[in-house]
């Protein structure tokens, strides 16, 4: 078993990592006790504490309860060393299906003092996120024709006319323009993690929703479309916005009645995250059916999240022209499906009517969420299984597979069944 470093209060913080004989305790620490020492734009003192679903809600809250009153006392007034700035007295509670976990700001003692309760499983280095779109290139209308094809170059888009009516789309993302004439009043605002501005500021978000559901350019024609941001106007964010965008989906489906008729698309990412990774599959046991962007860095998506989430269909992207593996296009065995992501068109942002060409696993994971609303709507499949299955069944029934394609990841490219 790998050291974890346990320190009290009241001792001085170790250098060397010290082992934590208590069962079930895994994981390398040195200095504090985070699960991801390694993550990669991490946010100084801030942390996600997950704990451990086999202690009871009573027990759990009343640990929270106890950690929220002490970080409102020892923070105040107090300046994080790493940063100069004031830490927060403001704890975020999450609970999401069998998920716990709070989301708070601390120095490096009241974080190895709070690990040192049996009932937290682990605590994560809060990191920033961001989406996953590369490149804004020329017009292009591939992407849907390649849906319904045999062949790639095709511009015509073959569909159902039920076009995934009765399915809603939440896209936790920079925000949706509603406005745009392309949702034809099927774009509602839902909720904001990021900002005060409920608006999309950055146009990704726009774009990853027109490819769901857009009129022009979406696969789901007659999809709802509800916006979720988690990312600001650079296009970033943190884990803990998304866990929260998450955490506010499952609620929100619920109270809806959608258990069975909602998918969720994430087209964004960042360094592997088990908080990240725990909440998509409590979305999936919600019964809302989570996409994600296998990500843009050309690397294992098992090194990131939520690509690397069991519980989700993660999306490679392909250039829709040739079949080739986009040349940033995350993979490995995790990646389930690829589909169009190089010079995508849909909506942007700069009026009711503007649309812009994107390139990215951004691009792709919304061919693919739109896909599963539309199958969802025509065939009556709901669970994520079913859902996956289904969409892996129908590219398998194609000659189309993925060119140049690295060993060990699927070559299955996406159809909608209608193979012309």
């Amino acid at each position: 078993m790998a050291g974890r470093l346990l320190v009290a209060a009241t001792f001085a913080l170790s250098l060397l990592g010290v082992v934590d004989a208590r069962p079930g305790r895994k994981g390398n620490y040195i200095g504090i006790a985070v699960a991801n020492p390694d993550v990669q734009n991490a946010i100084p003192h801030k942390y996600i504490v997950v704990y451990n679903n086999t202690y009871q809600d009573d027990e759990i809250e009343a640990h929270q309860l106890s950690i929220m009153h002490t970080i409102k006392k020892r923070n105040y007034q107090t300046y994080g060393e790493k940063t100069g700035k004031l830490l927060s007295t403001h704890v975020n509670q999450i609970r999401l299906g069998k998920m716990r976990a709070l989301v708070l700001e601390a120095d490096d003692l009241m974080i190895n003092t709070i690990f040192e309760d049996p009932a937290v499983e682990y605590i994560e280095q809060d990191a920033k996120v961001q989406l996953n779109a590369k490149l804004i290139q020329g017009a292009a209308t591939t992407g849907l024709g390649r849906l319904s094809h045999e062949n790639a170059g095709n511009r015509s888009y073959v569909f159902d006319s039920t076009a995934g009516e009765g399915i809603t789309a939440y896209v936790v993302d920079t925000g949706v323009r509603i406005t745009h004439q392309d949702f034809q009043g099927r774009a509602e605002w839902a909720a904001n993690f990021v900002n005060d501005v409920d608006e999309d500021e950055n146009g990704h978000g726009t774009h990853v929703a027109g490819t769901v559901a857009g009129a022009t350019y979406g696969v789901a024609k007659k999809s709802k479309i509800l916006a979720v941001k988690v990312l600001d106007k650079d296009g970033s964010g943190s884990n803990s916005g998304v866990i929260a965008g998450m955490m506010f989906v499952a609620e929100d489906a619920t109270r809806r009645g959608l258990r069975g008729k909602a998918v969720m698309n994430m087209s964004l990412g960042g360094s592997r995250s088990g908080a990240v990774n725990r909440a998509i599959n409590a979305i999936a046991n919600a019964g809302v059916v989570p996409i994600v962007a296998a990500g843009n860095e050309n690397q294992d998506t098992a090194n990131t999240s939520p690509g690397s989430a069991e519980l989700a269909i993660t999306v490679g992207a392909i250039d829709q022209t040739t079949d080739e593996r986009a040349v940033f296009s995350n993979f490995g065995p995790i990646v389930d499906i690829f589909a169009p992501g190089v010079n995508v068109l849909s909506c942007g942002i700069a009026d009711d009517t503007d649309r812009v060409a994107l390139s990215g696993t951004s691009m792709a994971s919304p061919h693919i969420a739109g896909l599963a609303a539309y199958l969802m709507a025509l065939e009556g499949i709901t669970g994520i299984t079913e859902v996956s299955d289904r969409i892996k069944a129908l590219a398998r029934a194609t000659t189309a597979r993925v060119q140049n394609q690295v060993p060990g990841t699927t070559d299955l490219i996406a159809n909608n069944g209608i193979r012309l």
